[in-house]
């Protein structure tokens, strides 16, 4: 049996050797290509985080925006009813004030209107007796204040007025003491007879 040289002994045991290099090699590649997708997966981690996080700040500022608005909108519109409320009530504050002097017209314009009703009737009554000479002297004062309370304190005859009539009356209103004196006139040819207001106070 022949003997085994040593160069065939050395190749034998380089085999072995180079076996365990080839596969430490291995190994080392699977660990760069498993650190490469671990690699890979933590930058698309970091990606999908890093959108995430953009999607809620944009979110968030929309959702500020939004309130913002909202709060504006609310601020204006509580204004608005405030200011129509303003309106509102001072538009019934005119309405009642409006109400309160029409009403006081009104009753001006009443009172007036049964003034000048009360002159006309005692006018009508009067001016027939003054001009036969039957009216009293109270008839009389009460027509000479009826006259001047006429449109130009005059009243229009169907004849000359006698003369005994043309004089001062007194006349008592609401305590007050009044004075007029009647005065006859022609006027386009037709007589007229006159109210003066002499004095409205004792003598």
């Amino acid at each position: 049996m022949k003997s085994e040289s040593g160069s065939e002994l050395e190749l034998r045991a380089d085999k072995p050797q180079r076996k365990n290099e080839s596969d430490m090699m291995y190994s080392q590649q699977e660990y760069d290509m498993v650190r490469r997708q671990t690699m890979q997966i933590e930058a698309e981690k970091r990606t999908l985080l890093r959108w995430a996080l953009i999607a809620v700040t944009f979110m968030l500022a929309a959702a500020l925006v939004l309130t913002g608005w909202m709060y504006r909108h609310y601020s204006t519109a509580d204004s608005q009813i405030r200011n129509a409320e303003e309106r509102a009530a001072n538009a019934e504050s005119q309405l009642q004030q409006v109400s309160r002097e029409l009403a006081e017209k009104k009753a001006i314009l009443e009172q007036n209107s049964a003034s000048l009703a009360n002159q006309n009737a005692i006018i009508e009554s009067t001016v027939p007796k003054l001009l036969n000479r039957t009216a009293r002297e109270p008839e009389l004062a009460e027509l000479a204040q009826a006259i001047y309370q006429q449109p130009g304190h005059v009243i229009p005859l169907p004849s000359i007025p006698p003369n005994e009539v043309l004089r001062s009356y007194r006349l008592r209103v609401d305590g007050q003491p009044f004075k007029y004196t009647l005065v006859p006139g022609l006027l386009d040819g037709n007589w007229v007879l006159y109210s003066v207001l002499v004095k409205n106070r004792e003598d």
